[in-house]
């Protein structure tokens, strides 16, 4: 012990007396020689680079931080991690504490990471500044190989890790301009819990995998990194859900755009600017959501001041030089009507894949029935298959009746009765005409279509290739009082004409077919809620059919009574949420209020009891509170629980 203090203490007069006698410079010189001869090479990465922030020093922050866990559970040598969470990420993220240090290995070569920060306070103007910085060593024949190969894979690895951690946002359009902050989208969808028939789901999830990963072919071929899609269908066959599964399976953010607050196609252009890369642009119901003026007809402008979009203006917007400014983009068109979208639009490179979401199958009930009750067979399927298969129904019907009942025969009873009354109602159906029921044939036989998937269409050759108009009603139609809507929407359009008056007497729209479509829109939307429990619907697509209805409002629609249920309805989705979270709380603190009862039982020192005391009474009136607001929030919900989500509306 004695002879290591000794050669300590002359190691030390020996440094002293070095940096006395000789000056900064040689001493200076007299290092780097020694560094001249090392055989390793260090690179500084400074958290700044010239005045702004250093793209490499957050690539290593991140990569490293993927690392440290499992390296420091390998081989212990790291005893310090600091670790982070936000709102905008979905795990834990994990980095190096101040002076430790990594070794990664990079084609069987170690790479020596070191982590250094340091506090410079500068006297004069009082101000305290942190700079932080990783040292990356490895042996000087590899510098090269880091360079050109490895900086780059820790680049490539970080965007990967950053995009794959980061939650999913949704935006919308306020103003003409895209919200600032999108909000978490917490869809819970995705394409394990999405039922679809046959391999259409593995076909697509390979299509979207095979974009992800096609950046350098999409160079080689000379072609903007976007692809395009088309989901159409009957209402109610999953379009929303769908995209909420694209946009989980991929990490990328919505982009809601609403076509109608859109008041020029400068805007558009705007809008589609401010787009982020790694992101899903939604149109919606292009069919009808707007009025797009044609190019050839200049008279039209005066007829619809308002709506001033055009198609020439969309189509340059989504496919023509605009489009390059940005990659990784993906453009997802939804409609009902297939049939009714202009030609233009359905070309390749604009739509480069039709996927049709048609009524429940058997198939698709027997995902349904897995994903709800957990089952993948039971004696009342043979009664299903039969029924399914004869009348129209869509899988959020199926889901909603699979979701009244825990109990899988009780909920498989009430399925049939539900699909025995729908075979009812169509019975009189089949005994009209072959071709009355025109646009839903059109619309079945494009979904059996193998075609239906991939659509090339050269552009100009439709005589109605500059413009999109409104909904036209097929002639399984029937008339109320003026206006002509789907016979099936009869009975609500009627109730609505009686409660409320005429709501479209006021429409900037003066075509009684325009009008028409619209009272057929909105009656759509009263259906659809008609046919859900709150429970069977999202709030994601609440907010598309809110969306819908301002835009019919737009129009000058007297709905405003709709709108408000909306809002309402949107609320109790956000309280089932709220009171489920609540009463985790609540049965969260009831455990520890048990744990800490057990362990004052524990003490007896009188302090100590009086302590936990205090503890167990603070964590009870928090438990009343939790309890109270429970009862607040099921007294709200009571409403909907107990009533159709239209009640009083008709």
């Amino acid at each position: 012990m004695a002879s290591t203090l000794s050669v300590l203490a002359a190691f030390t007069i020996i440094r002293s007396t070095f940096n006395e006698f000789f000056p900064n410079e040689i001493r200076e010189y007299f290092w780097s020689l020694i560094r001249r001869f090392s055989p390793e090479f260090t690179l500084v990465i400074e958290e700044s680079h010239h005045g702004s922030g250093n793209h490499i020093y957050k690539a290593a922050m991140a990569y490293l931080g993927s690392h440290v866990l499992s390296a420091s559970s390998a081989d212990g040598s790291l005893k310090r991690l600091t670790v982070g969470k936000n709102e905008n990420v979905r795990q834990f993220t994990f980095g190096l504490d101040r002076h430790s240090e990594i070794v990664d290995f990079f084609h069987g070569v170690p790479m020596k990471w070191k982590y250094y920060s340091d506090v410079n306070t500068n006297s004069n103007i009082q101000l305290t500044a942190e700079s932080r910085w990783y040292e990356l060593s490895c042996k000087k024949k590899h510098a090269e190989m880091v360079e050109s190969e490895y900086l780059p894979h820790v680049i490539d690895m970080a965007k990967k890790l950053k995009d794959r951690n980061r939650m999913v946002k949704f935006h919308t359009i306020r103003s003409e301009s895209w919200c600032s902050k999108g909000v978490n989208l917490e869809h819970p969808m995705t394409f394990d819990t999405l039922a679809m028939d046959g391999d259409h789901k593995k076909d697509i999830v390979e299509d979207l995998d095979s974009f992800i990963n096609g950046k350098e072919y999409y160079k080689k071929v000379g072609k903007v990194w976007k692809r395009g899609y088309l989901l159409h269908g009957p209402p109610g066959t999953g379009k929303s859900s769908f995209i909420a599964a694209m946009a989980n399976h991929l990490n990328f953010d919505i982009f809601n755009l609403n076509l109608s607050a859109v008041k020029s196609d400068s805007s558009l252009e705007y809008l589609l600017l401010h787009v982020s890369n790694h992101s899903i642009l939604v149109i919606e119901d292009i069919d009808c959501t707007v009025k797009l003026q044609n190019r050839e007809a200049g008279d039209q402008t005066a007829s619809y001041p308002h709506l001033q979009v055009t198609l020439s203006g969309l189509l340059n917007a989504i496919d023509g030089l605009l489009s390059c400014c940005g990659d990784e983009r993906i453009i997802v068109f939804t409609t009902n009507y297939k049939d009714r979208i202009d030609p233009a639009l359905l070309r390749a490179g604009r739509m480069d894949k039709h996927i049709c979401l048609s009524y429940c199958t058997f198939s698709t009930f027997k995902q349904l029935a897995a994903i709800y009750l957990g089952i993948s067979n039971h004696d009342l399927f043979s009664r299903i298959e039969k029924i399914i298969g004869q009348i129209k129904v869509s899988p959020a019907e199926v889901a909603g009746e699979l979701l009244k009942s825990k109990d899988s025969k009780t909920c498989l009873e009430g399925l049939i009765q539900f699909l025995e009354s729908k075979e009812s109602q169509a019975t009189p159906e089949k005994t009209k005409p072959q071709g009355e029921d025109g646009n839903n044939n059109k619309q079945e036989k494009g979904c059996q279509s193998k075609a239906s998937t991939k659509t090339d269409m050269t552009n100009g050759d439709s005589p109605n290739h500059n413009a999109i108009t409104f909904p036209v009603v097929g002639s399984n139609a029937m008339t109320v009082g003026e206006y002509t809507v789907k016979a099936e929407l009869t009975p609500i359009l009627s109730a609505v004409l009686l409660k409320h008056g005429d709501i479209v007497a006021n429409s900037t729209l003066n075509s009684m077919q325009c009008r028409s479509s619209l009272l057929e829109i909105a009656c759509g939307i009263i259906q659809k809620l008609q046919a859900v429990k709150l429970e069977g619907i999202t709030e994601l697509e609440l907010q598309s059919l809110l969306t819908t209805v301002s835009d019919l409002e737009s129009v000058k629609l007297q709905i405003s009574w709709l709108h408000k249920r909306l809002d309402e309805i949107i609320e109790a989705v956000q309280l089932v949420r709220r009171s489920s979270t609540l009463k985790e709380d609540k049965r969260k603190n009831l455990q520890e209020i048990e744990m800490e009862k057990e362990m004052e039982s524990c003490h007896t020192e009188k302090p100590e009891l009086q302590k936990k005391s205090l503890q167990i009474q603070k964590m009870k009136v928090v438990t009343q509170k939790h309890s109270e607001n429970i009862s607040s929030t099921e007294a709200k919900l009571s409403y909907f629980h107990e009533r159709s989500l239209v009640d009083g509306l008709l």
